[in-house]
């Protein structure tokens, strides 16, 4: 029988480099990365500074219209769950209907978190 007595170095260091050397050059490499430019990856898009700031107005319009509140929010998850109990009670497969009803619960979650951020702003039911 035999027992090997190396064990594995702290910080998958080799046994030959000191551990303050090591540590240098991962500092060293992290430097390196850090400093070096960034490439986009995908397609890219320029936009300009009427284009940013119609699109940031279009965004709050429907808040300050009064078209988006609260009282909205809660109208279309009280919707989405009568849209899940007709699916529910519906003659359509198991699996189809788990699909349905799992994406309506979420639809849910994200109006649910969409209108805590709303209230959270101050905003009111009404807007």
């Amino acid at each position: 029988m035999h027992i090997d007595t190396v064990f594995p170095m702290p910080g998958g260091l080799a046994p030959d480099m000191p551990q303050s050397e090591a540590r240098e050059a991962d500092l060293a490499e992290n430097r390196q990365a850090e400093n070096a430019p960034l490439r986009p990856t995908g397609d890219l898009a320029a936009f300009s500074p009427e284009a940013i700031r119609a699109f940031r107005e279009s965004v709050i319009e429907p808040i300050k219209n009064g078209t988006f509140s609260l009282r909205q929010i809660e109208s279309r998850i009280s919707t989405v769950r009568a849209e899940i109990v007709q699916v529910w009670n519906s003659a359509l497969p198991d699996d189809e209907k788990f699909r349905i009803i799992s994406s309506r619960e979420n639809e849910i979650a994200l109006l649910q978190a969409g209108q805590f951020a709303f209230a959270k702003a101050g905003f009111s039911m009404t807007a």
